[in-house]
């Protein structure tokens, strides 16, 4: 790309409807599509058309439908322009595109918000409470308190998940404590077993204990912070009015956690968190995206509105735009009440933080990783070096996830009842 290529804003097409038709907006891609702004604009409740379309839509024919182009780019001195994505960027001017779109069916109004004018999260975790409390203001944030703490109770941890954080946090646990708590749940223990069973470990011989699965296959770790994981998932359920592309939610959180297994086991000996803690940070790490829902419905249908609309942005900044802060920060605060081991809350926590540095590093860094992985978006070479990886590593891992996908599919079954 020609330096002067390098300053043009790039055009963003997003296609939304409603009962009555449809309508094309333009806006920038370093920016958030407003819905709200939109409907105080039209009076009218679009919604996205595409569940989750990174790329953007594809631009309509200038006079064949509605279109709204964003004031930034008509105020742009220069614009890079396509008109689906399969081509590629073609620049033009502010009064190229204005001319082009010329006509009744075109408006140029502010319906994005610059990315830079979204603020960030606490950078501390300490004061991530003090951040959620006042996120709605003061009257609202005594609800959100409310709430938050009765999510504590509502719905309540299973008791094999209390009984299974107990013994993360006793360094002596053996296998033998183990094994007594997850018997006690004759539905985790035929998952733990199944799950040993899979395809996906290639045990050839038959499965026939909770013993057997953390002996021979799983290893204690793994098979305490699945069984947590496996329990934890009846708790909160993924919600039906969500973004349509997390219907899929607990196959995207199995294959996380395998992968952040791979990537510990390719790491350096001396650099690697604990397996088990890995894996569960993997399992968990969009916990928070089923606590909003939980925590605060409305709230949850706007942003999964604004998440399908804006599916170029990480979802932290549509979060601390319509919510005043992200899932990983309500996530990591409802896990430590949970009392969850420091590391997998702190790692979540910091997931999307790749300068953290701290105790648990490694396993936030890992996380961070994985996500560029699954989003199969360019690697972060500072993180792959902290974490001890090479970019070949990194992506061997991730393509050996994406080869059992459908073991991993089998898996994720077991976790939705379905046998």
């Amino acid at each position: 790309m020609a330096p002067s290529e390098a300053n043009d804003i790039r055009v963003r097409v997003v296609h939304l409807a409603d009962n009555t038709g449809k309508l094309q907006v333009l806006f920038p891609d370093t920016a958030m599509l407003d819905i709200s702004a939109l409907s105080r604009l039209t009076k009218r409740r679009f919604q996205p058309i595409a569940s989750y379309n990174i790329e953007g839509d594809p631009l309509l024919k200038p006079g064949t439908s509605p279109s709204i182009i964003d004031k930034a780019l008509a105020e742009a001195e220069s614009l890079s322009l396509r008109g689906n994505s399969s081509q590629s960027y073609k620049r033009l001017s502010n009064s190229e595109l204005l001319a082009r779109f010329e006509g009744p069916l075109t408006r140029v109004e502010s319906v994005a918000i610059p990315v830079s004018q979204i603020a960030g999260p606490a950078d501390d975790i300490a004061e991530d409470e003090t951040q959620m409390l006042n996120a709605l203001g003061k009257f609202q944030s005594i609800r959100l308190k409310q709430r938050l703490e009765e999510t504590l109770e509502i719905p309540p941890l299973p008791a094999s998940s209390h009984r299974i954080i107990q013994l993360c946090a006793n360094p002596n646990a053996g296998t033998d404590e183990l094994c007594e708590v997850i018997s006690l749940d004759p539905s985790l223990s035929a998952q733990v077993i199944s799950w040993a069973s899979s395809p996906y470990y290639g045990v050839r011989d038959e499965i026939d204990s909770v013993e057997d699965a953390i002996i021979r296959v799983l290893g204690f770790d793994m098979v305490m912070n699945l069984a947590l994981g496996l329990s934890m998932g009846g708790a909160f359920q993924p919600p039906e009015e969500g973004p349509r592309h997390y219907e899929d939610f607990w196959f995207g959180a199995v294959a996380r956690a395998v992968l952040m297994e791979s990537l510990v086991k390719a790491m350096p000996s001396k650099q690697r968190p604990r397996l088990g803690h890995a894996y569960l940070s993997g399992l968990l790490h969009n916990f928070g995206y089923l606590a909003i829902a939980v925590v605060l419905p409305p709230h949850f249908s706007i942003l999964s509105r604004y998440i399908e609309a804006n599916a170029h942005l990480d979802s932290s900044i549509i979060e601390m735009h319509t919510l005043h802060f992200t899932k990983e920060q309500l996530g990591s605060w409802l896990l430590r009440h949970w009392n969850l081991p420091e590391s997998i809350y702190t790692g979540i926590r910091y997931s999307k933080t790749p300068t953290y540095r701290g105790p648990h590093q490694a396993l936030a860094h890992l996380l961070y990783l994985s996500g560029q992985l699954m989003d199969e978006g360019p690697l972060d070479k500072e993180i792959l070096a902290e974490v001890g990886l090479s970019e070949t590593d990194a992506q061997n891992c991730r393509k050996r996830v994406l080869a059992s996908s459908s073991e991993l599919r089998k898996m994720v079954d077991l976790i939705n009842g379905n046998k």
